[in-house]
């Protein structure tokens, strides 16, 4: 599959990252049979790091918190993060939604879940228009914000960062192999998605020892993707390429 970003996205987002892993193997369960003390760790991190309301300084957090502002919206992940800071743990009726939850409250970086599928075709990195609209996770139609950061199919837009993820394309009981997009749409350095993509793969082939993993994309207008090196069950190395044009590997 590929992905490009857009000449709109290069303009409206000139720091901006999408970042990309692409996972098959991996059939979707209800509860999770080998991450759990992993989990345990990233709780127990996210506590030591951000004692009492020390989570809005974080410079991720207060980079998404100031792109929702201007979009009339609140950052979900530290919302999520608070309700762990709480005592509450990271749970969820899909462990591959679990696996992304504890990746993602790891790092504080934007991550979205999908079928891979589902996907129709390339994948573009974009700008939201005037007068686009998507289908929402819940079901629901809705308008999306013009100028917010989204990704396109063929079939249309399958997520935005004020609005989440699509239904049409949205991880399910029977799911088996996935894109994971993780949205940086500015203040995010493309060394910290890096970490988080190589989080989220080791915990991946933790809880599935048999998936198929493939190295992490990088995508914006300054830096290439990393290298394309599928992994079943190694161990977990990052190499960072020279700058370049970004691809995604060939069609599922």
């Amino acid at each position: 599959m590929r992905i490009e970003l857009s000449p709109a996205f290069q303009a409206a987002f000139p720091d901006g990252i999408f970042g990309a892993l692409v996972a098959r193997n991996c059939p979707n369960r209800l509860e999770a049979e080998r991450v759990h003390v992993d989990e345990g760790a990233a709780e127990a991190r996210l506590r030591e790091r951000f004692p009492g309301e020390a989570i809005v300084a974080d410079p991720i957090a207060r980079a998404y918190a100031g792109y929702y502002h201007r979009h009339g919206g609140r950052y979900p992940v530290v919302h999520q993060a608070r309700s762990i800071l709480a005592g509450q743990r990271i749970g969820s009726a899909s462990v591959l939604v679990e696996v992304l939850f504890t990746a993602e409250l790891s790092s504080l970086v934007l991550t979205s879940g999908h079928d891979l599928h589902a996907l129709a075709g390339p994948l573009l990195v974009d700008a939201a228009r005037n007068g686009e609209t998507f289908t929402r996770l819940s079901g629901k139609e809705q308008a999306l914000k013009p100028g917010d950061m989204v990704v396109r199919d063929a079939e249309g837009v399958i997520a935005c960062v004020v609005h989440g993820p699509d239904f049409r394309t949205r991880l399910r009981a029977g799911s088996d192999a996935v894109l994971f997009g993780a949205w940086c749409p500015t203040g995010v350095p493309g060394a910290v998605v890096d970490v988080h993509l190589s989080t989220l793969a080791q915990l991946l082939l933790k809880e599935w020892p048999g998936a198929t993993v493939e190295a992490p994309r990088i995508l914006s207008v300054q830096r290439a993707p990393l290298q394309e090196a599928p992994r079943t069950g190694e161990p977990w190395g990052i190499a960072v390429p020279p700058n370049g044009n970004e691809r995604m590997g060939p069609e599922p």
